[in-house]
């Protein structure tokens, strides 16, 4: 059986109504027509990295996922 790790993604959408597809512990991003073609996208990215840097070799940073509200008036 193959081993996981968990990332964080985080998905966005733009003003156009496309949506952007992030991962802040990789560094990585994708987009899409859709949220879940961008999620798809942004996965098959982080599986290339992965396969790419070799998973003994990745460094996952420590992120904290939040939601602010700020005041705008």
């Amino acid at each position: 059986m193959a081993s996981e790790i968990s990332v964080n993604a985080v998905i966005i959408e733009k003003d156009d109504g496309s949506y952007r597809a992030l991962c802040p512990d990789l560094g990585i991003e994708s987009a899409g027509g859709n949220a879940d073609n961008a999620l798809r996208n942004l996965k098959d990215a982080v599986i290339k990295h992965i396969s790419e840097t070799g998973a003994d070799k990745m460094h996952l940073s420590a992120v904290k996922c939040m939601k602010l509200k700020v005041p705008v008036g």
